[in-house]
């Protein structure tokens, strides 16, 4: 490691105060103003997702009052029961002489115009000659004579153009009593229908699911919802939703799907009942288109005027996880948008949808974080990834639609949304390195000037450090400088009979720990460990105590009484440490003993067990010895203790639980010459120890504890 000089170092402190400084502040206040500019733009996204959800909530309640102010009218019921009987005339009548050339009209209707429409432009070519198509139009003409007679008059043979043909009044080739009733009807509810702008309007007879008026004249029209071609849409669920209610008023909403009749464009639709004097006569049904709710969501293609900026957008997503509105950046850049969902790893399939379609809706699949927790019905605000897998700000909440739940997903990029907290960071970095350059020369500067003469003390007090033999410095001058000298040969002679002193007492005091404590405990104290408290989750503990000795106390002279308990309790203490147990404390005629802590054993049980054998075998020799004929109770436990030291002047090494409580337990409870342990303590043995089963015991506080009498190892003997 390089050495440097005094003032060196004092330039480089200075340099380190300034750079610190500067940093901590920039760095605070790159935080904060981050932090600010997080919240103040998930306000933003807040507010904009919480009006968008409030205007698409809004539209949902204005087309379900107008839907239910049309369907109560008088007038449309009216209408129902004048199509419915029209219609009923048309399937009643005698078959069309005109027939064949009914069902030819419309099969070229279908080949030339509808499929053109429908099919992608590469496809058109093969459209005649492709047999599963031909199929495909038998399968999609009404089969019953009025469907067929309406879509032949005001489809196939409407001289206006597909998208137009809510134009004709009345058909000039149709003289049934469905042309009076539709040239009387028919403007009305077109006029409603432009004026609201819904893509269609259907009514629909209950008794027979066919549709018996439509405004804007698809191949629904004339069909029937409950066994024609378009029973098992979007357009049919919401009827039949209508059609079970059992009183007027309802209104039920079906979310979007493509629908093959408007060539398979996103359509939803919403549907009331229609009563007569409470006879339910039919359904009316509002085809709702996506414009309008894309346009809400969309904001009109005017995000950065709505405070979204360059990257910011909000979309809905339905409960299959697809979009309900277009993606911005779809619509924007819509070539850049799909490579950007092919280089992600995006299905072809789903790519070719999306450019086929010309919209993100109903194809795009949205499941990030923030979807999956506004469709559980969460709101909130993350930093996530988004469909692009770029990092966004984004504020989502739930939307009900119907029977349906959507999300409705507000976001910005986090880079664009971080710009001026990036700025401000360029700029405190400039200004802190400008700054540290300036401290820099202004300090070597300084410091040269004031530690010049200092340099012969430094080299002086670096032999000090060095801990070699060191002589008194000679005093050149009497100012600052020579004081300093003199202080600092008066400080090392000071420092050096210090240190004599401290590493005597300190070895003393050491050897004293050693006697009460266990040399890592002992250790951690002389360290400056103040408190001294550990949980061990697995030990043994063992108690053992003289049957009697109180009462044999009293007849024998306390020196007698001492000099047996130090043979007999020294014994023990050999043993134990010959097994690596660490004793605890004798209390009077008790003796207790722990393995597992300090350090973690896991044979603490083992040498618990073997400590507990060789105890009864040093009690025997001891009475053999001495002429005695002493007995002991001896008791393990093992599991979950703490440990610590207490005191501060007398430090004692101890144990608290109810591992500790348990083992006093199977010693008091025991029998003598015998070792009880329980069941915890036999689970713990690896070695091959002989234990008879004693049986259940009541332990105050536990309840029924089962017992075990250790005898010993198989190949060790009695």
């Amino acid at each position: 490691m390089p050495h440097f000089n005094l003032a060196t170092k004092s330039s480089m402190f200075l340099l380190l105060i300034c750079l610190s400084t500067s940093l901590t502040v920039g760095w605070i206040s790159y935080i904060k103003s981050k932090a600010a500019l997080e919240a103040q733009t998930f306000d933003r996204l807040t507010a904009i997702q919480t009006a968008q959800t409030a205007e698409i909530e809004r539209y949902f309640r204005q087309i379900a009052n107008q839907i239910q102010t049309v369907a109560e009218n008088p007038n449309t019921v009216t209408a129902l029961k004048d199509f419915s009987g029209a219609l009923t005339k048309l399937d009643k009548a005698p078959e069309d002489e005109n027939l064949s050339a009914i069902n030819a009209a419309l099969e070229q209707f279908y080949r030339e115009d509808f499929l053109p429409h429908l099919l992608p432009t590469h496809d058109q070519a093969t459209v005649a000659s492709n047999q599963e198509q031909v199929l495909s139009i038998s399968s999609l003409i009404p089969r019953n004579a009025a469907g067929r007679h309406l879509q032949s008059h005001y489809i196939a043979n409407n001289p206006y153009a597909i998208g137009e043909k809510h134009l004709l009044t009345r058909s000039a080739t149709d003289n049934s009593d469905y042309a009076d009733v539709h040239e009387t009807h028919h403007p009305v509810f077109r006029k409603f229908l432009e004026k609201f702008d819904y893509y269609d309007l259907f009514l629909v007879d209950s008794r027979t699911g066919n549709i018996v008026y439509s405004v804007f004249k698809e191949i629904d029209f004339g069909t029937s919802l409950a066994r024609g071609p378009h029973r098992h849409t979007n357009l049919a669920r919401a009827f039949n939703l209508a059609d079970q209610a059992r009183e007027p008023g309802s209104v039920h909403f079906v979310d979007f799907a493509p629908y093959l009749p408007s060539y398979r464009a996103p359509a939803a639709f919403i549907a009331s009942p229609i009563f007569n004097s409470g006879e339910q006569l039919g359904v009316l049904v509002f085809q709702v288109p996506v414009d309008r709710i894309n346009d809400i969501m969309t904001s009109g293609g005017q995000w950065s005027e709505h405070g979204l900026g360059a990257s910011g957008e909000t979309y809905l997503i339905g409960p299959d996880f697809t979009m309900r509105s277009d993606s911005r950046f779809f619509i924007e850049d819509s070539e850049g948008y799909l490579k950007t969902l092919k280089d992600l790893g995006y299905p072809d399939k789903q790519i070719a949808r999306l450019q086929q379609n010309g919209t993100s809706i109903l194809t795009q699949t949205i499941s990030t974080d923030a979807a999956v927790l506004a469709l559980a019905g969460k709101r909130g605000t993350e930093i996530i990834e988004d469909y692009r897998d770029i990092d966004v700000l984004s504020s989502y909440g739930p939307l009900d639609f119907g029977l349906d739940q959507w999300a409705v997903i507000a976001e910005i990029d986090a880079k664009e949304a971080f710009a001026p907290v990036a700025s401000l960071q360029r700029a405190i970095s400039i200004w802190t390195l400008t700054i540290a350059a300036f401290v820099v020369v202004l300090g070597l500067w300084v410091v040269r000037r004031v530690t010049q003469p200092l340099i012969a003390l430094t080299a002086a007090a670096k032999q000090v450090g060095s801990g070699g033999e060191v002589k008194p410095l000679e005093q050149r001058s009497h100012d600052e400088i020579g004081e300093l000298t003199s202080q600092f040969n008066q400080m090392v002679h000071n420092l050096h009979q210090q240190q004599i002193t401290i590493d005597r007492q300190t070895s003393e005091n050491y050897q004293l720990l050693l006697n009460v404590l266990p040399e890592p405990i002992a250790n951690r104290l002389k360290n400056g460990e103040a408190k001294i408290a550990d949980a061990f989750p697995s030990v043994s503990v063992l108690f053992a105590d003289i049957v009697g000795f109180t009462a044999m106390s009293r007849a024998v002279p306390p020196i007698t009484i001492l000099r047996m308990l130090d043979d007999l309790f020294g014994a023990f203490d050999q043993a134990a440490l010959d097994l690596g147990v660490e004793k605890i404390k004798t209390i009077g005629d008790c003796y207790m003993a722990v393995c597992g802590l300090p350090y973690a054993n896991p044979a603490h049980a083992d040498q618990v067990a073997a400590l507990s054998l060789r105890i009864l075998k040093e009690l025997k020799l001891f009475n053999q010895h001495n002429g005695t004929n002493l007995k002991m109770r001896v008791g393990a436990h093992s599991g979950a203790v703490v440990a610590g030291v207490v005191g501060s002047s007398k430090f004692i090494y101890d144990l608290w639980g109810d591992t500790v409580n348990m083992a006093s337990r199977m010693e008091s409870t025991g029998i003598p010459d015998q070792i009880q342990v329980t069941e915890a303590f036999r689970d713990q043995l690896s070695k091959p120890f002989n234990l008879d089963f004693r049986g259940e015991l009541e332990v105050k506080g536990i309840g029924k504890v089962s017992t075990y009498f250790l005898c010993d190892l198989p190949d060790e003997g009695a």
